[in-house]
């Protein structure tokens, strides 16, 4: 708590956390607080004394890079807490740190994109970024996923924690409408990052992405269409190297059809549960598992069940195939989210898209 820290000696800190201090003394005092900001005692005082925050985003301008970079990092510890997340959207912080974020030169570009991925866990710090993506044309929601999807377009910085900004974005509807909007061709863009392999964090990102847009039913046959072709960057990742029956083999997604024997599925099993719950709400459209039967998806599901490890993918693994396999409902009862169903199944389907970062 606040009071296993020397609050006197912190607070004769504060003058020195000025643009206008001394550099030696002002180094000093910041890294003491970035200390203090991984330490729960730390976090606690920092939160009840906001003229601390005040002061750490002033030093984010500093033009010594060093104490930019630290005042940035003791943010990034501290916006991990969805209080403290909170109380920094009151400084007004999206608009300059978006902007900053999504400049070519900016190099300390990736601490602020976690920034910006944990302010925006809460459903009002995903209203706030849209308020200033809507009126900004630096800022647009065109440019968040123009630079998410350009490699290298920084060279100081990775910007992977864009993604998962975004996906945080997509908890709001205006955001999927965007990402679905049939003229714009974005998801198109973002589907090949389903088997990006120089990260993780941007390929967990973006499949949270594609998995919280599959909770729009209305979307469902578009998705499904050659306009957009998601099922195979959805089953890729989730399929192995096993050999099946010419038979089978011939009903599957081309793209998907003699994999190496080399082929790997995706190893982390957030991910695989996530692609998983993609392809159940796909299933809750009458053209969504007629598709799904007609590609072929159980044999490739039946798979990776009995290769599944993690309980909790192999629960959602199983979720699809027992849809897949049962008998199609009467023609009244063809969109399971809008019949009298079992209430544990039920909750499978009308959860709504949920955030996907993990405190930093």
């Amino acid at each position: 708590m606040a009071d296993q820290i020397d609050q006197k000696a912190v607070k004769e800190l504060l003058p020195f956390l000025s643009l206008n201090a001394r550099g030696d003394v002002k180094s000093l005092a910041l890294d003491y607080i970035l200390g203090l900001s991984g330490s729960d005692s730390g976090k606690n005082f920092l939160n009840q004394n906001e003229e601390y925050l005040r002061s750490l985003l002033e030093l984010t301008r500093d033009s010594n890079s060093n104490i930019s970079r630290d005042a940035f990092s003791t943010i990034v510890n501290l916006s991990a807490e969805l209080a403290i997340s909170d109380k920094l959207l009151k400084f007004n912080i999206i608009e300059p740190f978006l902007s900053y974020a999504l400049k070519k030169s900016s190099q300390h570009a990736d601490k602020v994109a976690m920034i910006l991925s944990n302010v925006t866990r809460t459903e009002s710090g995903c209203r706030e970024v849209l308020k200033v993506t809507n009126m900004s044309e630096e800022c647009s929601f065109y440019n968040i996923v123009e630079i998410l999807c350009k490699e290298k377009f920084n060279p100081s910085a990775e910007l992977n924690y864009l993604a998962t900004f975004l996906s945080n974005l997509t908890q709001l509807q205006e955001s999927r409408d965007y990402i679905l909007d049939r003229d714009r061709c974005v998801i198109q863009r973002l589907l090949p990052f389903t088997t990006y392999s120089a990260s993780l964090v941007k390929r967990r990102g973006i499949v949270a992405v594609l998995k919280n847009c599959c909770f729009e039913t209305r979307s469902h046959q578009w998705l499904l269409s050659d306009a957009v072709d998601i099922l195979p960057h959805l089953l890729l990742p989730l399929t192995g190297p096993e050999e099946f029956s010419e038979d089978e083999m011939e009903k599957l997604p081309p793209d998907l059809q003699y994999m190496d024997d080399n082929k790997e599925r995706e190893c982390d099993p957030d991910i695989r549960n996530m692609l998983l719950e993609a392809l159940l709400q796909l299933c809750s459209t009458k053209h969504g598992r007629e598709v799904l039967r007609k590609f072929n998806v159980y044999v490739i599901l039946k798979e990776l069940f009995n290769w599944e490890v993690d309980e909790k993918a192999k629960k959602s693994c199983e979720n699809v195939i027992q849809v897949l396999i049962a008998d199609e409902p009467e023609p009244s009862m063809q969109d399971l989210k809008q019949v009298q169903i079992p209430e544990e199944v039920k909750k499978k389907f009308d959860e709504e898209p949920q955030t996907n970062v993990e405190n930093l």
